[in-house]
């Protein structure tokens, strides 16, 4: 069964949609490799204006720290680090997601009665994907957000950074202040909205498959019914939680090192971070909790019944019809079929509720924390680090 053999490209997340049209029209994108020269056309456009513009008003290096735009690790984490990684993301993430929608139709899960409900799952994905009404509506948002940000308020310090000059009764944006609520920021909020709304459309195309009556095999090596590449896939997603750690542990460090902060102080914000990361990566699979009991409980059902018929008639056999002869056991496949009987009936047993395991947790987590291990380890004892990771486990 391929269903999606006429269009290969239909489940990328990563193509389609006005913006995406935009750079194939202006030559960002051309035979489909284009990542390293978006990269270098992003940063062009949003850090290295800020450091000019720091540079023309001396604020490069400023009298505080906060004053100091080179000094400032959450910047240029978010532009030289966040910015290029979302970018490169459509070349990890959305070809992963499109190969586990594909497996559906490839692996037999859709049964074929339900190939026009699983087509029109996969024409919905596209037509929500390739939307300019929703990018429009994220490019609105990014704007809008980038000068309601306000990040010297938020995290409680005094109103002069690189963005901030002094002036008569107050103070005013920098160049560098401007370009950056103008230009800096906006790009890089309408690159995280846009993977929101298309991690939202992928959720909204698994909820569509889940209310399908998938062809799911208990007995499955993958302990998911056939499911389990469905977690191995999604879990690429976690590369956008890498991401985001950047500019999350940028901020960090630069509280770490200038303002004598304490590891022990984000330990909770940590928390929150991880949490939020498996939740929201992971939540969407969850649709599939419901096809995944009912599959183990009716192949429960029809595995018992079947390993005690079949231990019935074994027990007919060797023990009623005729006295046992110990050589006729020897290489009898009637032995052997009774321990593949038990070991199939055991796996179905052990089968999983969730097409996810530890191994995907794991993975999401490592690729969130792995930002905060090169900044922290700049500015963080190891001893510092080792008893904080003490405190957090045990």
């Amino acid at each position: 069964m391929t269903l999606l053999a006429a269009d290969e490209c239909d489940l990328d997340l990563a193509q389609g949609g006005p913006f995406r049209r935009l750079q194939e029209r202006v030559g960002l994108i051309r035979n489909g490799f284009s990542i390293p020269r978006r990269i270098a056309w992003a940063v062009a456009v949003t850090w290295v204006p800020l450091l000019v513009l720091s540079l023309l008003q001396g604020r490069a290096l400023g009298s505080t720290p906060r004053e100091s735009f080179l000094l400032d690790f959450a910047t240029h984490a978010r532009f030289l680090l966040t910015l290029p990684l979302l970018i490169a993301a459509e070349a990890i993430v959305g070809p992963r997601l499109a190969s586990a929608g594909k497996f559906f139709a490839r692996a037999g899960l859709v049964r074929p009665q339900d190939g026009p409900a699983f087509e029109k799952a996969v024409a919905r994905l596209v037509r929500w994907r390739d939307s300019g009404w929703a990018e429009a509506i994220l490019l609105a948002i990014a704007l809008v957000g980038s000068w309601t940000a306000n990040f010297e308020k938020w995290y409680g310090v005094g109103p002069l950074t690189w963005r901030i000059l002094p002036a008569e009764g107050g103070e005013r944006l920098s160049l560098a202040g401007l370009w950056f609520h103008a230009a800096a920021l906006p790009v890089l909020q309408f690159l995280w909205l846009r993977w929101l709304w298309r991690l939202v459309v992928w959720a909204r195309f698994l909820y569509s498959i889940s209310r399908l009556d998938l062809d799911l095999v208990p007995t499955h090596a993958d302990g998911a019914g056939g499911l389990g590449f469905l977690g191995t896939d999604n879990a690429y997603v976690g590369f956008l939680a890498c991401a985001l750690g950047w500019s999350f542990s940028g901020d960090v460090a630069f509280r770490l090192f200038y303002e004598g902060a304490k590891l022990a102080t984000f330990q909770a914000p940590v928390a929150i971070y991880l949490l939020a990361c498996l939740v929201f990566f992971l939540a969407p699979l969850l649709v599939f909790v419901p096809a995944l009991v009912r599959a183990r409980r009716e192949g429960l059902k029809i595995y018992s019944r079947l390993v005690d018929d079949y231990n019935r008639a074994f027990h007919k056999k060797w023990t009623q019809e005729r006295p046992p002869e110990p050589e006729a056991f020897l290489g009898s496949p009637d032995i052997q079929s009774m321990a593949g009987l038990a070991a199939n009936y055991d796996r179905v047993r052990q089968m999983r509720p969730l097409p996810f395991g530890g191994r995907e947790v794991v993975q999401i987590l490592g690729l969130a924390l792995l930002p905060a291990l090169p900044l922290v380890l700049i500015v963080v004892p190891v001893g510092d680090i080792l008893d904080f990771l003490g405190k957090a486990l045990f």
